[in-house]
């Protein structure tokens, strides 16, 4: 298994070394590849053009990273939803790492796309091994992360598109990928990036569904699908 790519940005020096140092000495086999103070400078490293973060900046080499821990509140008063927003479109996965006491930025950080919460006073080992869980699509659940989201209503689904509703009543209907994309009028690679995105909002919101029997139970749960429906009774919705 390859290794997981890592970076952090945070404002204080001591915790980027002592990420690096644990990094080195982890056994959940992260590499990391970036470290800095602010968002702008971590995508000017990884080389990645500021202005459109989804783009390689103009003769810089292009380096890969998979999960970013982001420190809540930096020293360059940028927003925390911005930040993650920045790292998402670049490609990459975000994963708060702060004291967690701020439950409003906490809800800001996730609806923008964050996928977790680490708190600082836990072992620097603890932040790295959930960066792998993240990289792998575990989700990464905390007494801070369940009651940010228990103080917001807008939680208690995954706040899926209405085209990510219709994959996955189809998919959860028992259609395969291939199956679902033939009716839907769209590509199969759309199908599996729509899947991907549905189980990454499930996992956001602490209701993980790595497989598809997982992904059957959360349509039924949001009632997508009923308790008895299978592919004859999906088809009649076409």
């Amino acid at each position: 298994m390859p290794s997981t790519l890592v970076a952090i940005v945070d404002d204080h020096e001591v915790v980027r070394e002592g990420v690096r140092l644990v990094s080195m000495t982890s056994q959940a086999d992260v590499k990391l590849v970036g470290s800095s103070d602010s968002v702008s400078t971590l995508l000017d490293q990884l080389g990645r053009d500021p202005e459109n973060p989804a783009l390689t900046a103009h003769g810089a080499k292009r380096i890969e990273c998979d999960v970013v821990l982001l420190d809540l509140s930096l020293a360059d008063r940028s927003r925390s939803a911005s930040n993650v927003e920045r790292l998402r479109s670049a490609g990459m996965k975000v994963l708060i790492f702060s004291i967690g006491e701020n439950a409003a930025l906490i809800r800001e950080s996730l609806r923008a796309g964050a996928l977790g919460l680490v708190r600082k006073s836990e072992p620097l080992e603890h932040a790295i091994e959930e960066a792998r869980n993240i990289a792998d699509g575990k989700p990464v659940i905390t007494k801070e992360l369940a009651a940010a989201i228990d103080g917001d209503v807008e939680f208690s689904r995954a706040a899926l598109s209405p085209r990510e509703q219709e994959t996955l009543r189809l998919y959860a209907s028992g259609f395969a990928q291939v199956q679902v994309a033939r009716r839907m009028g769209i590509k199969q690679s759309a199908v599996k990036t729509n899947i991907d995105r549905i189980r990454e909002k499930y996992a956001r919101i602490g209701r993980p569904a790595p497989t598809k029997i997982d992904l059957r139970i959360r349509a039924i749960e949001d009632g997508l699908v009923e308790p008895e429906a299978d592919i004859t009774t999906a088809e009649k919705h076409l």
